[in-house]
C-alpha cells in the first residue's frame, strides 16, 4: 500500500485546509497518509526581511522517523513559510534520500523555483494527482507523465500542465480532523506529537466572544475561489492559470455536504463552542443557498458563527437570515479609502457602498459583535494623502469597530507583483517578499500614526476631527516627529495589553494571561496586525 507523509508549515490554527483535504482523499483512495503540521506564526519577520525561520535540529530528526520508509514526502505551504519548507525538503532529500513534492499556491504559481527544491511540484488541486503518483511510485511505473505533476527528465523540465479542477466538491470527503496518523509540533513542549484531541483542543483558535469570553472555534471552508479580483491577491491569478477549463474556479459546496461535517466534527469534539467559515465572502452565496444553510444550521447546530464578507456582498436580508441562525460577527475587506489606490487594488465598491455595509452592522450591533475591518498601508504607490484618505473613511464608520492592518506584500504573479516588478521596485524576492511581516508598525508618518489612534475604540470623534484638520495635517506632516509616534505605539501597545490583562482578573480568566505569558518566552506572537 503506497505511503505518503505530508508535511505541512502552517498558521497555528491548525486548520491546514489543504493537507486535510489531500488526507482524507488519499486514505480514502487507499494509500497510508500520515500528516506532520508545524504550526508558528510569522511573527518574528523583519522589514529588511533579516530574520530567517529555521526548526531546531531535533524537531527536524522527529520529523525525519515520521517520514522513512514513506513512497513520497509532500510538503505544502504558504509563500511566507518558504524558508522553513525548504528547510524540511533538503532534510529529507539528503538524510532520507526520499522523492518530495511540493503543493499549495505558491507551488502552483512557481513551478520552475519549486522544482529546485523538490524532485515533484503539484500544479492545481492534488487529490487526484497524488494518488497517480503515489500509484506510479509504488508500482515502479514512470511518473514523468501525470497531468499537473512536473518533475525533471535528464535535467530538464517536464511540464505537465495544470491538474484539471475538481467540478463537484461534494465528491470530497470532509477535512481530516480524526488525529489518526497526525502530528505536530508543540513548541511548548518542544517536541513533535500526536495530534489527540486533547491537544486539538488546546490548539484551535479561540476568539473573542461576549462578556470577554474567548471561544474554541472550529474553522472550515465551503467553498474554493472567490468571486473577487483584487490585485494584491494570489488567488485570481490562480483563477487566470485556469480560465477556460471548462469548471469555474470559484466553486462551492452544497449546504447538505457542509451540515453533515459541522454535524460530524460537533459530534466527535463538544469543547467546539463556536464555527467560523474562512470563506473570503460567505455572503457572496445566493440567498437561496443561505437560507437552506441557516434554517439546518439553526436547527442542528446553533453555535455561534463567525464568517467574513466584502462591502459588496454584505446586504439586510442575507445578514438577519444568518443572525437568526446563530450569526454573531462579520469581518470585513475595505483595504483603501483612496479612490487611487482602490483602482490599483481593484477595489470597485465606492465609499457609500462601504458606509452602508458597516452601517449594516452597526444597525445590529445588539445581536453582533463588534466588527473588525481589513485595511492594506505600506504601498510604495500610496502617498500620505492616500493613507489620510483610508484614516478619513475610517473616522466615518459607526464606532465601536476593530481594525486588522496589513502590509501589503507582493505575492508572486499578483498583479500588483507584476506592477512592482516593472517598475524595479523588487530586487532580492526571499527579502522582500518572503520573508517580509504581513504587519509594519505604524511609526513613520503622522496618516499612519492616526490608522492606530483609530484602533482604540474610546477616543471621541471631535478627537479625530480636531487631529485630521487641515492645520494640525500640514504642521505634523511638515515636520514629521517620528520619535512621537513610536512613543505612542509603545505606550498604546502598553496600556491595550494592561486594560486586556485587567479585563481577564475581573473575569477570572487566568489562563489567558498564562497563555499569553507562555507565547512571549516562546518569542513568536501568533498574531500581528489586529488591534481593537
Amino acid at each position: 500500500m503506497p505511503t505518503l507523509t505530508l508535511f505541512s508549515p502552517t498558521p497555528p490554527d491548525l486548520s491546514a485546509f489543504g493537507v486535510r483535504s489531500l488526507q482524507a482523499s488519499l486514505k480514502a483512495a487507499g494509500h497510508t497518509v500520515r500528516l506532520v503540521l508545524f504550526p508558528g506564526s510569522i511573527g518574528l519577520l523583519q522589514e529588511d526581511g533579516s530574520f530567517v525561520y529555521r526548526y531546531p535540529d531535533h524537531i527536524v530528526d522527529a520529523a525525519l522517523e515520521l517520514a522513512a520508509g514513506s513512497d513520497l514526502v509532500g510538503v505544502s505551504f504558504f509563500t511566507n513559510y518558504f524558508d522553513r519548507a525548504a528547510q524540511l525538503t533538503t532534510a529529507v532529500k539528503d538524510r532520507l534520500g526520499l522523492p518530495v513534492i511540493w503543493g499549495g499556491i505558491h507551488a502552483t504559481i512557481r513551478p520552475e523555483e519549486a522544482l529546485g527544491h523538490a524532485d515533484f511540484v503539484c500544479r492545481g488541486e492534488g487529490e487526484t494527482a497524488l494518488d497517480e503518483l503515489l500509484g506510479a511510485l509504488a508500482s515502479g511505473r514512470a511518473a514523468d507523465a501525470i497531468p499537473g505533476v512536473w518533475t525533471r527528465r535528464d535535467g530538464r523540465i517536464v511540464d505537465n500542465g495544470l491538474r484539471p479542477l475538481i467540478a463537484d466538491l461534494d465528491a470530497l470527503p470532509f477535512f481530516d480532523f480524526t488525529g489518526v496518523d497526525q502530528y505536530v509540533h508543540a513548541p511548548e513542549a518542544d517536541r513533535i506529537i500526536p495530534l489527540s484531541a486533547d491537544v486539538l483542543a488546546h490548539a484551535l483558535p479561540r476568539v473573542p466572544y461576549r462578556h470577554g469570553r474567548l471561544l474554541c472555534v472550529y474553522r472550515t471552508m465551503t467553498d474554493r475561489g472567490c468571486p473577487h479580483g483584487c490585485a494584491y491577491c494570489n488567488v485570481p491569478t490562480v483563477k487566470t492559470l485556469f480560465a477556460g477549463g471548462g469548471t469555474p474556479y470559484f466553486r462551492n459546496r452544497s449546504v447538505d455536504h457542509v451540515m453533515a461535517e459541522l454535524r460530524e466534527i460537533t459530534a466527535r469534539y463538544p469543547f467546539i463552542e463556536g464555527i467560523q467559515l474562512f470563506d473570503d465572502t460567505f455572503f457572496s452565496r445566493r440567498m437561496d443557498w443561505l437560507a437552506a444553510f441557516a434554517a439546518s444550521y439553526k436547527k442542528d447546530i446553533g453555535l455561534p458563527l463567525f464568517c467574513q464578507a466584502s462591502p459588496t456582498t454584505l446586504s439586510a436580508d442575507k445578514l438577519d437570515l444568518l443572525i437568526d441562525a446563530g450569526l454573531c460577527y462579520v469581518e470585513m475587506g475595505i483595504q483603501s479609502g483612496s479612490p487611487k489606490i482602490k483602482r490599483l487594488f481593484r477595489r470597485s465598491e465606492s465609499e457609500d457602498t462601504v458606509l452602508a455595509g458597516a452601517r449594516l452592522l452597526h444597525e445590529r450591533r445588539g445581536k453582533l459583535l463588534t466588527p473588525d475591518y481589513h485595511v492594506i498601508i505600506d504601498s510604495p504607490w500610496e502617498t500620505e494623502e492616500d493613507l489620510l484618505e483610508t484614516v478619513r473613511l475610517l473616522a466615518k464608520l459607526p464606532k465601536p469597530f476593530g481594525l486588522a492592518i496589513a502590509s501589503l506584500v507582493y505575492f508572486p504573479e499578483t498583479e500588483l507583483y507584476r506592477l512592482a516588478k516593472a517598475e524595479g521596485r523588487i530586487h532580492n524576492e526571499e527579502t522582500e517578499i518572503y520573508r517580509r511581516p504581513f504587519y509594519i508598525p505604524p511609526r513613520r508618518n503622522y496618516p499612519s500614526f492616526l490608522l492606530y489612534l483609530l484602533t482604540f475604540q474610546h477616543i471621541p470623534g471631535w478627537v479625530y476631527a480636531a487631529l485630521l484638520s487641515p492645520g494640525l495635517t500640514a504642521f505634523f506632516s511638515r515636520h514629521n516627529p517620528t520619535w512621537l509616534y513610536k512613543l505612542a505605539y509603545v505606550a498604546g501597545e502598553g496600556l491595550r495589553l494592561a486594560a486586556k490583562g485587567l479585563a481577564a482578573l475581573a473575569g477570572g480568566d487566568i489562563a489567558r494571561i498564562t497563555g499569553y505569558f507562555k507565547r512571549l518566552v516562546l518569542h513568536d506572537p501568533v498574531v500581528a496586525g489586529r488591534k481593537g
